[in-house]
């Protein structure tokens, strides 16, 4: 969800677009399951991207936003640990783009609901 959210926020400020190319690093392609299996040099869109964390929760797709949209999986995490704290995830740390398991990556249910809400409320567009 947190992917998705830092998605719509780069359509809205036009630094991506839904046709913009999501190329996928050797390190995307690493994700464990859940995944679409695309191999390092493959992109698909922007909004094959968002249907895919939809609908398959896909940690490869996580993986290649966080570089398409930060450079980094260390720099999108810190992007979105900071975007959380904007919109009242007070007590959420993240650590990757897919939510895997990470020592370091904490967030209660009252953040998730957070987040679960802000998608709607903020991009509604993107939401449907």
């Amino acid at each position: 969800m947190r992917t998705f959210y830092s998605s719509c926020e780069g359509l809205k400020a036009g630094r991506i677009t839904r046709a913009t190319p999501v190329p996928f690093s050797e390190q995307a392609r690493a994700m464990p399951p859940s995944k679409l299996g695309l191999g390092p040099g493959q992109t698909i869109t922007v909004e094959q991207g968002l249907l895919s964390l939809v609908a398959r929760s896909a940690n490869d797709v996580a993986a290649a936003f966080g570089e398409l949209i930060s450079g980094s999986a260390p720099a999108f995490a810190q992007r979105m640990t900071e975007t959380a704290g904007r919109i009242g995830m007070n007590a959420t740390q993240f650590r990757n783009a897919s939510g895997l398991p990470d020592p370091g990556q904490i967030t209660p249910a009252r953040d998730m609901a957070i987040l679960a809400l802000a998608p709607v409320q903020d991009f509604p567009q993107s939401s449907r």
